[in-house]
């Protein structure tokens, strides 16, 4: 008896879902959503997230409608599925959700939690002031790391404002030293900034001659400014 033969017929995706946005973790959801944006509007399926279901009439069945809808929204539904964490996806694989339900959920709830998260950053930059008994290069290292979160929020500061920022948080020792930056000609970057910090610190330490139990603590813990 001959034996079968099998032959495997290769299904061609409709879609090519190469390109997808890195996998969504529940953090930082407006780059993401911009990135999926740009991604859906490439595949010309930006619509999805745009238009509800077609609801038929009495005179106007709208079947042609319908039909094209339902396979554009489950391609959609499936690449937004796709571009999801193994943990979100097992939350909102429900059959329950169109594409457009489904975007306007996950907008619905992680905007939300991360206006919360902004609004603490923007309020942990503005409140941070340096003190006397603490490295003000170190303390300038944690003002700049402050900043990543309001960039991620898409609150980038200018680097200029940046830069006059932590000059204004100078403790009240180091506000000659604000001044002469600030008048200083040419354009000064963070990392400038961090070095010029960093020879005045040690300026300053070689001219007081400090001991070193008096020196300043470079204490990596907490902030005084919290």
């Amino acid at each position: 008896m001959t034996e079968p033969i099998y032959v495997a017929i290769p299904i061609t995706p409709k879609v090519d879902l190469t390109g997808l946005p890195d996998k969504f973790l529940g953090q930082f959801s407006k780059r993401w959503q911009q990135r999926m944006k740009i991604w859906l509007t490439m595949k010309g399926l930006f619509s999805v997230i745009q238009v509800i279901r077609p609801q038929p009439t009495n005179t106007d069945p709208k079947t042609a409608e319908i039909a094209q809808w339902t396979e554009r929204d489950q391609i959609g539904r499936g690449a937004i599925l796709s571009a999801l964490s193994n943990k979100l996806f097992n939350v909102y694989c429900s059959g329950s959700y169109i594409a457009k339900s489904l975007w306007d959920e996950l907008d619905r709830k992680y905007n939300i939690e991360e206006q919360g998260l902004e609004k603490y950053s923007v309020s942990k930059f503005m409140r941070y002031q340096m003190v006397e008994d603490r490295f003000v290069a170190q303390q300038t290292h944690e003002i700049i790391n402050l900043e990543h979160p309001l960039a991620d929020a898409e609150m980038k500061l200018p680097e200029k404002f940046l830069i006059m920022s932590i000059v204004e948080k100078f403790p009240k020792s180091w506000k000659n030293f604000g001044m002469k930056l600030k008048h200083q000609k040419g354009r000064l970057s963070p990392d400038d900034l961090m070095i010029d910090i960093s020879i005045e610190e040690e300026h300053r330490n070689q001219m007081h001659k400090m001991p070193v139990e008096h020196q300043p603590r470079a204490n990596l813990g907490e902030t005084k400014s919290e």
